[in-house]
C-alpha cells in the first residue's frame, strides 16, 4: 500500500507541477505581448513624431488607446483559459449526470396511491450486480408475507442476507429472481416516488448531507410541519438538539461529522418516521446507542409499529422483543421462523446467532 500510495503521490505531484509550468508560460506570454506592443508603438511612434510624420498628440493618443485595449486583451486570454477547466469540469459533471441509474421507473409503472401495508417476499432470490457466475446468491427462493401492522424481524448470522433483504423493499436493488410485492403490486410495476412515500427506511450506518437538522428530517417530507418534527424528535429521544448551537437550524456538516454515532443514528430515524410511512424498514439502527438510551427508543419504537407494517433487522433480544414474529436467515434462506420465545427453545442456531452478537457487542 505504501508503493502504491508513492506512486499515485508521484504522479499528482508531476501532473500539478506540468500544470504550474503550462500557466507559468501561458501568463509570462499573455503579459509579454501586450508590452511588447507598448514598446514597438513608442519606438515607432518615436521616429515618427522625429520625422514629422505623426504629431506628437497623435502619438499619445494612439499609445493610450493601446494601454486601454490591453487589460481586455489579457482578460481574453483568462477567459480562454477558464474555459478549457470549465469545459473539463463539464466533461466529468455530465459523466454523472448521463449515467443511466440501475433502478428506475418500468415503462407503464403506476403510482402507489394508498398501502394497507401488506410486504411478501415471492421466491425471491439476488446477486448483487457484477458477481461472476460462479458466486452464490445473497438470497435464494426467499418465501415471507408480512400482514399490515405486522412486525417481523430478520436474525442471521453475518453475510446472511439480512441487510439485503431491507435493502429490496424500497429498491435499493432490484431482485434477480422472484418478486417483492407491496399490496399485491410488484414493486417493480410501481412509481419510485411512490413506493418510498411508502416505505421508509433507517440503516445502521445513517446518511445525512451537510445541511441544518430541519432540512435532513425534512428530506423526503417538505411539507411537514412544526409539530410533525417534535413529534418525530421526541418519540427517538433526540434532545440532544436542543443543545447545539442554533437547534433545528445547526448545520451537522457531511456526514453529521459534528454528531456522535448515537445521535447520527437518532436523527436517521426521526427522518424515517416523520413521513408516517405505512411501511417501516430498519436495519440495527440502535447499534450505536447506550443501553438508557435505547431503551427509551425501543419503547417509542413499540408505539409507532403498532400502526406500521415493520421489517426489522436486528442483533439483540432486546430489539427482537418489538417483534410479532421472527425469521432465521441462514445462508440466503428462511431456515425457521416463529416466535423468539419458540426459536430460542427449539433452534440452537438462533440462540447462538443472538448471543454472537451480544458477546460482539459487549467487546466493542
Amino acid at each position: 500500500m505504501q508503493k502504491r500510495f508513492g506512486a499515485a503521490a508521484r504522479t499528482l505531484r508531476e501532473s500539478s507541477l506540468d500544470s504550474v509550468r503550462l500557466r507559468a508560460n501561458f501568463w509570462s506570454l499573455l503579459q509579454l505581448l501586450p508590452n511588447l506592443t507598448m514598446a514597438l508603438v513608442v519606438l515607432v511612434g518615436a521616429l515618427a513624431v522625429a520625422t514629422g510624420s505623426l504629431s506628437l498628440g497623435g502619438l499619445v493618443a494612439f499609445a493610450a488607446m493601446v494601454v486601454l485595449l490591453q487589460w481586455p486583451v489579457i482578460d481574453l486570454g483568462w477567459i480562454l483559459a477558464l474555459a478549457q477547466e470549465a469545459a473539463t469540469a463539464s466533461e466529468r459533471i455530465h459523466e454523472v449526470l448521463d449515467e443511466v441509474p440501475a433502478v428506475s421507473d418500468r415503462p407503464g409503472a403506476v403510482p402507489l396511491l394508498h398501502a394497507t401495508g401488506s410486504l411478501a417476499f415471492e421466491g425471491v432470490s439476488f446477486r448483487y450486480p457484477g458477481a461472476g457466475p460462479s458466486a452464490p446468491d445473497v438470497l435464494r427462493d426467499v418465501h415471507l408475507l408480512i400482514e399490515p401492522g405486522e412486525t417481523v424481524a430478520v436474525v442471521g448470522a453475518t453475510g446472511s442476507g439480512k441487510s439485503t433483504m431491507a435493502m429490496l423493499v424500497p429498491r435499493l436493488y432490484d431482485v434477480t429472481a422472484g418478486r417483492v410485492t407491496v399490496d399485491g403490486h410488484d414493486v417493480r410495476d410501481l412509481t419510485l416516488s411512490s413506493l418510498r412515500r411508502h416505505v421508509a427506511v433507517a440503516f445502521e450506518e445513517p446518511v445525512l448531507f451537510s445541511m441544518s437538522v430541519r432540512e435532513n428530517l425534512t428530506l423526503g417530507y417538505p411539507e411537514a410541519t412544526e409539530d410533525d418534527i417534535e413529534e418525530a424528535l421526541e418519540l427517538v429521544h433526540a434532545d440532544f438538539i436542543a443543545d447545539l448551537p442554533w437547534g433545528l437550524d445547526t448545520r451537522i456538516g457531511e456526514q453529521g461529522l459534528s454528531l456522535s454515532g448515537g445521535q447520527r443514528q437518532r436523527l436517521a430515524l426521526a427522518r424515517a418516521v416523520i413521513t408516517r410511512p405505512r411501511i417501516l424498514v430498519l436495519d440495527d439502527p440502535l447499534s450505536s446507542l447506550d443501553v438508557h438510551t435505547e431503551a427509551l427508543v425501543e419503547d417509542a419504537l413499540s408505539r409507532v409499529l403498532r400502526d406500521t407494517t415493520g421489517l426489522l433487522v436486528v442483533h439483540r433480544p432486546s430489539t427482537v422483543a418489538l417483534a410479532d414474529r421472527v425469521i432465521l436467515l441462514q445462508h440466503g434462506t428462511i431456515a425457521a421462523a416463529g416466535t423468539h420465545g419458540e426459536l430460542m427453545t427449539r433452534e440452537p442456531a438462533y440462540a447462538a446467532v443472538l448471543s454472537a452478537s451480544d458477546q460482539e457487542r459487549a467487546a466493542r
